[in-house]
């Protein structure tokens, strides 16, 4: 049996956060074998002291988490603070895996770190491989193609994109001993470990339906063969877009993502734009693909909440028994709803997964996951998502 709990402190030394965090969750699994510590931690705080601090508490407890746009605890979002997740078992294997090459060579970066996960991994099924990569690097379809690569391409890779609360200069991955940037680390599970998934945005399409007619990697250019950022006119109007483009990442575009879909599926894939570029293109936080149809996107305060409570359902009923449930709530949900309904939205998920049910998480630049089976959608990063990710059995 795997049992898990949470810590967390909201101390202003980086240091002690760590040390309180961790104490607080090493204090109801005292007398376990403790595999795995997850840790989120604010980016406001000195990164490498807060994870000696982590490391006085849980010395040798294998170690892997990310800097946040902000922290989820059971009780709802706080800020400022550190988060601690720590899974205890006789049987549960896991290891540690880390890649910094991600902004120059992204399949390999995720060829490595799966790789050097494996490489400490026992001869025991897979369940599926935790992944945190960096937010402010559109390249993660690559790399979670590197990583299926070596377990295989029908293995799970699940996870979330590092923030660093809406300043977009840097963010951090946790690495046992070491916070890295630019970056990809993550664990991989074992079975008898089970991991169940649920994924939903409640964002609805608010402009005509453009086909992307030019487009390369993470970079949009044309829509209907004109200028890709003419898409905010329609909505915003001439002027306004003209302002958007030219300051360039704002709150406006953040709440405004865009919508991706095509004819083989009625899901629709978000995408945030992170900045403008020339002539109109617009560099988006994930692959964009030529002949995909586009809309731009807008979210509800009741279809955003609703859509938890049913990511939180998918994740938990494919498990006979739930271990601890990890929130992925991408920043820009906190954002559209406000300080009040954001904590309703983690009570919606609370009530979902159970009162007793240890959970934790952060506010994210993006989630990772797998839709389906088709290889079309096996590397999909969406953004205004919350990923809910159930551990049990």
């Amino acid at each position: 049996m795997v049992v898990a709990s949470v810590g967390w402190s909201m101390r202003s030394d980086a240091d002690a956060c760590g040390r309180e965090a961790a104490a607080r969750a090493l204090e109801l699994l005292p007398r376990r074998k403790h595999k795995l510590a997850l840790v989120f931690g604010s980016s406001w705080l000195d990164q490498e002291q807060l994870l000696r601090g982590v490391r006085a508490v849980l010395d040798g407890v294998p170690l892997t988490g990310q800097s946040t746009a902000g922290e989820i605890i059971p009780d709802g979002p706080i800020s400022h603070s550190c988060v601690v997740v720590l899974l205890a078992s006789d049987a549960l294997a896991c290891s540690i895996g880390v890649s910094e090459g991600v902004a120059t060579a992204p399949r390999l970066a995720g060829q490595q770190a799966a790789s050097h996960a494996l490489r400490d991994f026992p001869a025991s099924p897979r369940a599926g491989f935790l992944l945190f990569g960096d937010g402010l690097i559109p390249k993660y379809a690559d790399v979670v193609r590197g990583i299926q690569e070596v377990f295989g391409t029908s293995s799970l890779v699940v996870g979330a994109m590092a923030g660093d609360d809406l300043r977009f200069t840097q963010t951090y991955q946790y690495a046992q001993d070491r916070a890295v940037s630019r970056a990809v680390t993550g664990v991989l599970l074992g079975q008898p470990l089970k991991i169940g998934i649920g994924i939903e945005h409640g964002f609805a399409p608010i402009s005509k339906p453009r086909r992307i007619t030019r487009a390369r990697a993470n970079v949009l250019m044309e829509l209907d063969r004109k200028p890709a950022a003419s898409v905010y006119e329609e909505y915003f109007g001439a002027d306004a877009a003209e302002r958007l483009c030219v300051t360039g990442q704002t709150r406006q575009a953040i709440a405004y993502p865009l919508g991706l879909c095509n004819e083989t599926t009625d899901r629709w894939l978000l995408r945030n734009v992170v900045s403008f570029g020339e002539g109109g293109s617009l560099v988006c936080n994930g692959d964009v693909q030529e002949g995909t149809w586009l809309q731009l996107m807008l979210g509800s305060r009741e279809l955003v909440l609703n859509a938890a409570r049913k990511a939180a359902q998918q994740a938990v009923q494919a498990l006979n028994r739930v271990t601890c449930v990890l929130v992925f709530d991408s920043v820009i949900r906190r954002t559209l709803l406000g300080a009040a309904h954001a904590a309703l939205e983690i009570a919606r998920i609370r009530e979902a997964v159970g009162s007793s049910t240890p959970m934790a998480g952060c506010y994210t630049y993006g989630e990772q996951v797998s839709f389906s089976a088709s290889p079309a959608e096996s590397c999909a990063t969406q953004t205004g998502s919350v990923l809910v990710v159930a551990l049990g059995d």
